[in-house]
C-alpha cells in the first residue's frame, strides 16, 4: 500500500508541472473483452491495462496498472477435461480475478549514462546468458524489479543490474539476479564483450526449508564486421549448486553465426552447442527456420547440437530465392531434427507473388516418437483501386508415429485480407482431413476479424468465430494453445 501511495504522489507532483514546456505526458489504455463458448458456465473475460508516462528533461516516470476479471488463459483446455468435478478447481487455479501494478519505474538518461529504478527488461549479448522480458505469446514474465545502470562511450560500454523476478514454480516467491557486462570496441570492425551473472533461485532444501540454489555464469563474445562478411560468436559456462538435489551442475553454451555477402548472393551459417543450459532466463538461438526444439518433449538447451545453412539469391529487383536447411541432434544421436525451408518471391508491377515450402522432421528414439510436417504455402498481395488485398493458401500435411500408432492428416487453410484506408477485414477458413490426436476428420474452423483506427489514436479489433488451437513455438520453446470459439474485442487508445 505504501508503494502505491508513493507512486500516486509522484504522479500528482509531476502533473503540477504540466505548465512547463519541457514536461510531456503520454498514456496508452488497452481494453479487452472475451466471450468464449465452452462447457463452463462463466464465459466472459474483461481486462484493462493502463500505461502512464511522464518525462521532464532527463527524467522519465512510468507506471502500468493491469486489471483482469478474470485473467484469460489461452492455453487452458477445459473442453477436454474428462472429470467434470475437476473443472471448478482448475479454473480457480488458472483463471483468477487479478489487479496489480504490472510495472513502475523512474529513469534518468543522458548522452553517456542511463539509470532505471523499478521494473525493467535486460539482455546480455545474444540472450544466451540472460534475456529478461515479458513474453506476450506465452504470457510468461521474467522482467526484473530493481536497478539497472549503463555507461556508453565511444570505445566501451558497461551495464550492471540487480533485481528480483517471480519464481517460475511459485508466484509468491522471488529469484534474485545480479549481473555485470562489459563491451569493448577494439577497432572499427571488432567488438568483444565479457559478462558475469549470478542467479539465486528460490527453492526448498532437503529439509524442506527455504533456501536458494546459486547459478554463476561467465561468458565472452566476439563480433567482427567487414564489407565481405560478418561473424559473431558467444560462449558461456555455468556452475550451479542445487540445494534440493544436493548436487553440482555444470553447463555450457556456444553459438556462432557467419554471414557472407557475394554479389547477388548472401550465405548464412550458424552452429549451436548447448549442455545443461535449459534455464528460464536464457534465450537460446535455435539455429533452424521453424524455431522448434529437437522434439516436443525435449527441453531446449539441455543437450543439443546443430548446424544451419542458408542461401539467399536476389538476381534483380523482381525476384528473390531462399534455401534454408538445418540439422540438430542430442549427444547420443537418439533425438534428432531436420528442417528445410525454401521461398520464391516475385514482384510484379501491382502484385507480389510468394511460394513457400517447409519440411520438418523430429525423432526421439528414447520414447519411440517420430513426426513429420510438410507445408506448402502460396500467397498473392495486390492492390485494386484503393483496396490492398492478400490471399494466402496453405495445405499442411502432418504424420506422427508414437509406438505402434501411426496417424496422418491434412490441414488446408485459406486466408483473405482486404483493407481500405483505416479499415481492414480478415477471414480465415481451415479444415482437417483425417484423424489426429488434436482433432477429427471433418473438423472445421472459420473466423473473421475487423480492425479499424478511429479518431487518429484508437485502434479497434473485433474477432468472431472459431480458431484452431495448436502449437506455438518461439526460440525452441513450444506450448499448445487451446481451440477458441467466441468473440474478442480489443480497444487500444493512445493519448
Amino acid at each position: 500500500m505504501n508503494k502505491i501511495i508513493l507512486i500516486l504522489i509522484l504522479f500528482l507532483f509531476l502533473s503540477s508541472l504540466i505548465a512547463e514546456n519541457e514536461l510531456t505526458f503520454s498514456s496508452v489504455n488497452e481494453f479487452e473483452y472475451i466471450y468464449r463458448d465452452r462447457r463452463v458456465e462463466y464465459r466472459n473475460y474483461f481486462s484493462n491495462k493502463l500505461s502512464l508516462q511522464m518525462q521532464y528533461k532527463m527524467f522519465r516516470l512510468g507506471l502500468k496498472y493491469d486489471l483482469y476479471h478474470p485473467k484469460h488463459d489461452k492455453f487452458l483446455d477445459i473442453d477436454n477435461i474428462l472429470i467434470e468435478e475437476d473443472i471448478p478447481g482448475i479454473l480457480d487455479d488458472f483463471e483468477k480475478n487479478k489487479n496489480y501494478f504490472d510495472e513502475y519505474f523512474i529513469q534518468i538518461e543522458d548522452d553517456n549514462f542511463f539509470v532505471n529504478s523499478g521494473t525493467y527488461e535486460a539482455v546480455i549479448g545474444s540472450g544466451i546468458v540472460t534475456h529478461n522480458y515479458y513474453d506476450e505469446d506465452f504470457d510468461e514474465d521474467s522482467r526484473l524489479t530493481g536497478i539497472l545502470g549503463r555507461l556508453t562511450f565511444d570505445r566501451w560500454q558497461m551495464q550492471t543490474f540487480y533485481g528480483i523476478m517471480e519464481n517460475e514454480d511459485d508466484e509468491e516467491k522471488n529469484d534474485k539476479i545480479t549481473a555485470l557486462d562489459f563491451e569493448f570496441n577494439i577497432t572499427e570492425n571488432l567488438e568483444t564483450g565479457f559478462a558475469y551473472l549470478m542467479h539465486l533461485k528460490n527453492q526448498e532444501n532437503q529439509n524442506f526449508e527455504k533456501d536458494f540454489s546459486q547459478r554463476d555464469i561467465l561468458s565472452g563474445r566476439l563480433n567482427y564486421q567487414t564489407d565481405l562478411f560478418d561473424i559473431s560468436c558467444e560462449y558461456a559456462e555455468s556452475n550451479e549448486y542445487d540445494r534440493y538435489d544436493n548436487q553440482k551442475i555444470d553447463g555450457r553454451a556456444f553459438y556462432s553465426n557467419l554471414t557472407t555477402y557475394l554479389d547477388k548472393f548472401t550465405f548464412i551459417s550458424a552452429y549451436k552447442n548447448y549442455e545443461n543450459f535449459d534455464v528460464r532466463i536464457s534465450d537460446l538461438p535455435t539455429a533452424n527456420h521453424s524455431e522448434e526444439p529437437l522434439d516436443d518433449s525435449w527441453q531446449p538447451g539441455y543437450d543439443e547440437e546443430g548446424l544451419m545453412g542458408e542461401i539467399r539469391f536476389v538476381p534483380n529487383f523482381e525476384n528473390e530465392f531462399v534455401f534454408n536447411y538445418s540439422e540438430g541432434w542430442s549427444s547420443d544421436f537418439k533425438v534428432r531434427q531436420s528442417d528445410f525451408y525454401t521461398e520464391f518471391k516475385h514482384e510484379f508491377e501491382n502484385l507480389t507473388f510468394k511460394a513457400e515450402y517447409s519440411h520438418l522432421e523430429q525423432m526421439n528414439k528414447l520414447i519411440n516418437n517420430w513426426k513429420k510436417e510438410l507445408t506448402p504455402i502460396l500467397s498473392i498481395d495486390f492492390i485494386t483501386g484503393e483496396f490492398p488485398i492478400l490471399i494466402k493458401a496453405e495445405y499442411q500435411y502432418k504424420e506422427k508415429e508414437q509406438g505402434t500408432s501411426i496417424k496422418s492428416h491434412y490441414e488446408p487453410k485459406l486466408q483473405a485480407d482486404i483493407s481500405y484506408k483505416n479499415y481492414s477485414l480478415s477471414l480465415i477458413v481451415e479444415i482437417q482431413i483425417g484423424d489426429s490426436d488434436d482433432g477429427e476428420d471433418g473438423d472445421f474452423w472459420i473466423g473473421g476479424e475487423f480492425a479499424a483506427t478511429i479518431l487518429g489514436s484508437t485502434d479497434i479489433r473485433i474477432f468472431a468465430g472459431k480458431e484452431k488451437g495448436g502449437k506455438v513455438c518461439r526460440n525452441g520453446v513450444c506450448r499448445y494453445q487451446s481451440e477458441f470459439e467466441g468473440v474478442r474485442v480489443e480497444i487500444t487508445t493512445s493519448f
